[in-house]
């Protein structure tokens, strides 16, 4: 799991870990049973701090993916793939309305759009 903070966005870097562990968790990329990097380790890598971290595993933990095992730190849970198959269709769904937003203010159209995504498409494979 590669976690890639950016800082051209509005979204706070907790949420920004967040996003990319849930993801990685609901496509499978990680598996449950594994155990993540410890927040040490992960705000270290990240140059971030450890508070970050914890915020993000702690929220995670919420949510019901991880749990914070004594002696072993944070532990992915076994997923429902149902449910891990609709919550992935939920975030894109909200990126496409974000980014119908956000192709309103700068004024392109579908046709635009669909060239936008081809490109991504394309260089992302």
């Amino acid at each position: 799991m590669k976690i890639i903070i950016s800082t051209d966005t509005a979204a706070p870097i907790y949420e920004q870990i967040k996003t990319q562990v849930r993801t990685a968790i609901l496509s499978g990329e990680t598996a449950s049973g594994t155990t993540l990097p410890s927040l040490r380790q992960l705000a270290a890598d990240l140059r971030v701090s450890v508070i970050t971290i914890t915020r993000a595993y702690n929220d995670l933990v919420a949510e019901g993916l991880v749990k914070n095992e004594h002696g072993r730190g944070f532990v992915v849970r076994e997923v429902d793939s149902d449910l891990a198959a609709t919550a992935l269709r939920h975030r894109v769904d909200a990126a496409l309305r974000d980014l119908r937003l956000a192709a309103h203010h700068a004024q392109l159209d579908i046709d635009d759009i669909h060239r936008l995504l081809d490109d991504v498409w394309r260089t992302h494979d």
